[in-house]
């Protein structure tokens, strides 16, 4: 899947560089308030600017993919960073989402104690904040040089990249046009680092980089669905009222965090799928990649829900949460993908992947019955089922991908 991955490095800086342009919050101009003076701006940046880092993510593990053995050191660190870090930081900006509601319901005063409380918990600093910051800063900087190392870019490509970076984080905030002159670097730097990755041939060296993804997501096919399994047993409160979520607010923390791991973790996990089958379980692999980081985001939902809780009230944050349910931007662009995406994907990766002969048939069969037991039995202890079916299921597939050879590469495209 050469293309795809060619036409995410060009189209997330496009994205980047539009939603850089319309954020209502440059310059001087930061308090509160601004989100509540211009909400379409707001909705816009938000949705483009998580678009952006979420098309970075097939762009750079395209980047990432011909790397053999030249640069495979520097490659694992990116694929980390890319896969936890920068999926975990496109999630973040849907707290720009809840600012909004917030804002239109709420004095600036009681915003920022809301705020204040979300930026405080424990949970969501360690799970989300620090991995996605770290891991989407590694993933702009190491891929570039990892990929060029491995002469799968020029240098002088990756130090373009680099400075549409540096520029990017410098000026990001300031006022047009200087906030976008990193990101239209980045548009000049990944068109041409696309237009290379269609060009490239892959080497005759070892392929140990390769065989760190294929372990890496051998392993995360066990892991995604024990850590789905472990955020629906520690759901404090299955009724969804919110009262027993106020009352555990440690326990609300934590079962959210494991339901984000282990949406992220199956990203690597279909990708291992992916690797082993031809075009049919590839495309579906990325399908299912696309939903997942969608997905995977909503869970930072629950901390807003309960920062707003524990700030202002059940009645307020009730109030919130269906002004935020009420914005198109964010239910077309955001949650339905993430919801489709996410489940049609994980069922067709595994169809095709039984199709194409890489698992056996047992594998989508009970990914079908794991994924039937999470929409019907609902969520609490009882909800484990679900994903302790997806566990059997993909344990499966896990054994299944050493019986077959990863398929080989693609001649490259002529330009």
């Amino acid at each position: 899947m050469k293309f795809f991955s060619a036409l995410c490095l060009v189209l997330a800086p496009i994205a980047l560089t539009v939603a850089t342009a319309v954020d209502p919050a440059l310059g001087d101009d930061q308090g509160y308030g601004i989100y509540r003076a211009h909400p379409d701006a707001t909705q816009w940046h938000s949705l483009l600017l998580h678009w952006a880092w979420v098309l970075f993510v097939p762009g750079l593990l395209g980047l990432l993919i011909p790397i053999r053995k030249r640069g495979a050191v520097l490659a694992r660190i990116s694929w980390l960073a890319v896969v936890l870090g920068l999926v975990t930081f496109s999630a973040l900006m849907a707290f720009d989402f809840v600012l909004l509601a917030l804002e239109q319901n709420l004095p600036d005063g009681q915003v920022a104690e809301v705020d204040t409380a979300f930026q405080g918990m424990d949970w969501a600093v360690a799970g989300w904040q620090f991995p996605g910051l770290i891991g989407w800063a590694l993933a702009l900087l190491v891929t570039p040089v990892a990929a060029a190392r491995a002469r799968v870019i020029s240098w002088w490509t990756a130090g373009a990249a680099l400075l549409g970076a540096a520029l990017y984080l410098l000026f990001a905030i300031e006022p047009l046009p200087l906030n976008i002159t990193g990101p239209v670097v980045l548009i000049g730097a990944y068109g041409v680092a696309a237009w290379q990755l269609l060009r490239h041939r892959s080497t005759d060296e070892p392929d140990t980089f390769g065989h760190f993804r294929h372990r890496l997501g051998q392993v995360c096919l066990y892991a995604a669905p024990i850590a789905f399994a472990g955020g629906m047993a520690t759901v404090p409160d299955p009724t969804g009222d919110g009262a027993d979520s106020l009352a555990n607010p440690g326990l609300t923390q934590a079962s959210a965090f494991l339901l984000h791991l282990g949406w992220v973790l199956f990203v690597p996990a279909v990708l291992a799928l992916a690797e082993r089958g031809r075009r049919f379980t590839r495309v579906t692999a990325w399908v299912a990649v696309i939903g997942l980081i969608n997905f995977s985001a909503l869970m930072l939902g629950d901390y807003a829900d309960l920062a707003a809780r524990q700030e202002v009230g059940a009645a307020t944050a009730d109030a919130m949460n269906e002004t935020l349910g009420g914005y198109p931007l964010f239910a077309f662009g955001w949650v339905l993908p993430g919801m489709v995406l996410t489940f049609l994907g994980l069922l067709l990766v595994t169809l095709a992947a039984a199709y194409e002969r890489v698992v056996s048939w047992w594998v989508p069969a009970l990914t079908a019955a794991g994924l039937a037991g999470f929409f019907l039995l609902g969520l609490g202890p009882i909800g484990v089922v679900g994903p302790l079916l997806l566990l059997a299921g993909f344990g499966l597939a896990a054994r299944g991908i050493n019986r077959v050879a990863p398929v080989a590469e693609p001649a490259p495209i002529a330009v």
